[in-house]
Protein backbone atom coordinates (compact mmCIF):
# COMPACT_ATOMS: atom_id res chain seq x y z
CA UNK A 1 0.00 0.00 0.00
CA UNK A 2 1.26 3.48 -0.85
CA UNK A 3 2.43 5.80 1.91
CA UNK A 4 1.61 9.47 2.13
CA UNK A 5 2.94 12.41 4.16
CA UNK A 6 0.19 14.49 5.72
CA UNK A 7 0.74 18.20 5.10
CA UNK A 8 -2.23 19.43 7.16
CA UNK A 9 -3.92 17.66 10.05
CA UNK A 10 -6.91 15.55 9.04
CA UNK A 11 -9.57 13.35 10.57
CA UNK A 12 -10.57 10.21 8.70
CA UNK A 13 -12.61 7.09 9.37
CA UNK A 14 -12.80 5.22 11.58
CA UNK A 15 -12.19 7.87 14.25
CA UNK A 16 -8.56 8.64 13.34
CA UNK A 17 -6.68 11.92 13.56
CA UNK A 18 -3.23 12.64 12.14
CA UNK A 19 -1.27 15.86 12.31
CA UNK A 20 0.96 17.49 9.71
CA UNK A 21 4.16 15.55 9.12
CA UNK A 22 2.69 12.13 9.91
CA UNK A 23 3.22 9.25 7.48
CA UNK A 24 0.08 7.19 6.77
CA UNK A 25 -0.80 4.19 4.62
CA UNK A 26 -4.38 3.56 5.69
CA UNK A 27 -6.29 6.44 4.08
CA UNK A 28 -9.66 5.61 2.52
CA UNK A 29 -8.95 4.88 -1.17
CA UNK A 30 -11.84 7.10 -2.31
CA UNK A 31 -10.29 10.13 -0.54
CA UNK A 32 -6.73 9.92 -1.87
CA UNK A 33 -7.25 11.79 -5.15
CA UNK A 34 -9.14 14.61 -3.43
CA UNK A 35 -6.58 14.87 -0.63
CA UNK A 36 -3.69 15.01 -3.14
CA UNK A 37 -5.43 17.54 -5.41
CA UNK A 38 -6.20 19.71 -2.36
CA UNK A 39 -2.58 19.70 -1.21
CA UNK A 40 -3.41 17.96 2.07
CA UNK A 41 -1.22 14.89 1.44
CA UNK A 42 1.73 14.08 -0.79
CA UNK A 43 2.97 10.68 -1.86
CA UNK A 44 6.29 9.57 -0.41
CA UNK A 45 7.01 7.74 -3.66
CA UNK A 46 6.73 10.09 -6.65
CA UNK A 47 5.41 7.18 -8.73
CA UNK A 48 2.67 6.29 -6.24
CA UNK A 49 -0.60 5.59 -8.02
CA UNK A 50 -3.68 7.63 -7.29
CA UNK A 51 -5.99 5.07 -5.74
CA UNK A 52 -9.69 5.20 -6.47
CA UNK A 53 -12.49 2.73 -6.15
CA UNK A 54 -14.35 4.14 -9.12
CA UNK A 55 -12.88 4.80 -12.56
CA UNK A 56 -12.45 8.47 -13.32
CA UNK A 57 -14.83 9.70 -15.98
CA UNK A 58 -13.61 11.90 -18.78
CA UNK A 59 -15.65 15.10 -19.10
CA UNK A 60 -17.79 15.12 -22.22
CA UNK A 61 -16.39 17.31 -24.95
CA UNK A 62 -18.65 20.28 -25.57
CA UNK A 63 -19.90 20.51 -29.11
CA UNK A 64 -18.91 23.75 -30.72
CA UNK A 65 -21.59 25.66 -32.58
CA UNK A 66 -20.48 26.99 -35.95
CA UNK A 67 -19.57 30.65 -35.80
CA UNK A 68 -22.01 32.94 -37.56
CA UNK A 69 -20.60 35.10 -40.30
CA UNK A 70 -21.10 38.83 -39.86
CA UNK A 71 -23.79 40.36 -42.06
CA UNK A 72 -22.45 41.91 -45.25
CA UNK A 73 -22.47 45.69 -45.09
CA UNK A 74 -24.49 47.50 -47.69
CA UNK A 75 -22.60 49.83 -49.97
CA UNK A 76 -23.35 53.46 -49.15
CA UNK A 77 -25.76 55.10 -51.60
CA UNK A 78 -24.25 57.74 -53.81
CA UNK A 79 -25.24 61.27 -52.96
CA UNK A 80 -27.74 62.82 -55.28
CA UNK A 81 -28.75 59.54 -56.90
CA UNK A 82 -32.43 58.83 -56.53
Amino acid sequence: MAKYRVLRGIDYPPNKRVEAGAIVDDLPPRAIRWLRDSGIIEPLDANAPVETEEPAEEPAAAEEAPAEEPAAEEAPAEEGAE
